[in-house]
């Protein structure tokens, strides 16, 4: 399984997209890395850049391991088929 250059390449991507698209539309944004990285902000600046980071991660968790499901789906299914 993930002999292929796709199929390990399409989940991290995925999981990427995920992360992204979820810290561009969960405030703080993509300034909550440089907050955690920092740790210069308290507060419900924190709570914010915490929950964003957290939010995108374990989603971006979620969609790596089901991509990861898929694609290896799609491979040894492309194989067996051949």
């Amino acid at each position: 399984m993930f002999e292929t250059r796709w199929s390990w390449v399409t989940p991290l991507v995925g999981a990427t997209a995920v992360f992204v698209a979820v810290l561009l539309t969960t405030p703080p944004g993509v300034r909550a890395i440089s907050d955690v990285l920092l740790g210069s902000v308290r507060g419900a600046n924190a709570d914010a850049a915490a929950y964003a980071l957290g939010a995108a991660g374990s989603l971006a968790l979620l969609a790596l391991l089901g991509l990861a499901v898929v694609c290896g789906v799609v491979e040894i299914t492309w194989r067996r088929w051949r």
